[in-house]
């Protein structure tokens, strides 16, 4: 690190605690049941909290995973409420509720991304060095020395709109990539139905024969409609698709998909998704690798959330027709399918290619196609959406640098 970053990484970690202590005493000023005493309590708290986390927080990782997985994340927020509750009341004069210690932490890391952001602070550069030190001790020596294969998919994106957002400087890092001697942009006609589920169908397991369309009847099964994308169906799709020799078979893993592309080891793929029984996948522990993380990623859900809102309001004064009607619940799925997806997309590849046991990796970014569908293929919302995708293949280009295996 040169003397610069380092001026820079000092400044960052004053101002981190210098926004997180001046959260604490807000808090404490707007909600009478927050009983702070003197001033430099809320120091106190900060640096008790900062110093739990670090000594709890891999115990937590360790043996309680699991548990954190399994309630999606809602564990982490648990654990870390009780930690900051718990330092709380070791503090003479310190007085708050149980929603008190569950809001405050959010609050600051709230106040921590919004720094991180301000100063040009990219999370992942911290996260890539813990997320290392954790695999280090997880990973087992692999045979297999020839170069891994990492496959992006920007579900529901066609080439000109890709090319728009490219000329939009929207999406730097692929432009890049293309203008290189390594990447080549080609045109591709899908059959009939061009849709993700027979996309996906034919990329991962070569066969999309009988999928008609996203959703379709079988008068033959007692006119059932089946759903490309639906958690009870994709299994059934899939068992009718696969050979067992899917693009995946040979140790790959397949990251937010509808198919597994028979891989043994899918993430939060539809056809393999089942609550509690098979949805904990070992890959997911860098997700929760520290207290801040998953902390962060609920802070860019709930402004994804207020970027949706935002955009109805918008949609609504400039009378853009047609228009869909959009409530908050769907607020909460654009949010899961552009935040939390993609995040966990990003941060499994990131620990698997560290680790360098996977062949190759299959994984959906499906961001843009959610909100396409329903602001439209070149609605404002969705330039900022391949922006941040775009992003998340820069991390994943500068994390492949320091894999031990080339992909």
């Amino acid at each position: 690190m040169n003397i610069h970053n380092l001026i820079k990484s000092i400044i960052v970690i004053i101002l981190i605690a210098i926004a997180n202590i001046g959260t604490i005493i807000l808090a404490s000023l707007i909600n009478d049941t927050i009983i702070l005493g003197s001033w430099y309590n809320a120091i106190l708290i900060a640096i008790g909290a900062t110093i739990a986390n670090i000594i709890f927080w891999p115990i937590i990782v360790k043996y309680l995973m699991k548990f954190i997985v399994w309630t999606f994340g809602i564990g982490a927020l648990i654990i870390n409420t009780i930690i900051f509750y718990g330092v709380s009341s070791l503090i003479p004069g310190v007085s708050l509720s149980a929603s008190d210690a569950f809001l405050v932490p959010l609050a600051m890391a709230i106040a921590t991304t919004i720094i991180s952001n301000i100063t040009d602070v990219d999370y992942y550069d911290t996260y890539i060095t813990r997320v290392s030190d954790y695999v280090s001790r997880e990973k087992r020596l692999y045979k297999r020395k020839f170069p891994g294969l990492i496959m992006l998919e920007i579900d529901g994106l066609s080439i000109d709109i890709l090319k728009e957002a490219i000329d939009k400087n929207m999406m730097p890092t692929l432009k890049r990539w293309i203008e290189s001697d390594k990447y080549t942009l080609k045109r591709w006609e899908t059959d009939l139905s061009s849709q993700t589920g027979a996309c996906q169908a034919g990329i991962l397991h070569g066969n999309n024969e009988n999928i008609v369309a996203y959703r379709w009847v079988e008068k033959e099964n007692d006119n059932q409609i089946m759903i490309s994308g639906k958690l009870a169906h994709a299994p059934l799709i899939e068992e009718r698709i696969s050979d067992g020799n899917g693009l995946l078979c040979d140790n790959g893993t397949s990251i937010t998909n509808m198919f597994t592309g028979d891989s043994i080891n899918p993430i939060l793929t539809s056809s393999r998704f089942k609550f509690f029984t098979k949805m904990y996948n070992q890959s997911l522990n860098v997700v929760f690798i520290e207290a801040y993380s998953f902390q962060r990623v609920i802070v860019l859900f709930l402004w994804e959330i207020l970027v949706e809102v935002k955009s109805q309001i918008m949609h609504g004064l400039k009378n853009i027709q047609p228009r869909l009607r959009r409530n908050i619940v769907y607020a909460t799925i654009r949010a899961g399918a552009n935040v939390l997806l993609r995040e966990i997309a990003t941060e499994t590849l990131i620990g698997d290619m560290l680790k360098g046991e996977i062949n190759s990796a299959y994984a959906s970014y499906v961001g843009y196609d959610e909100v396409a569908h329903h602001s439209g293929i070149r609605d404002n919302d969705v330039w900022n959406v391949l922006k941040q995708i775009d992003l998340q293949f820069k991390r994943l280009e500068k994390d492949e640098k320091r894999c031990e295996r080339n992909y």
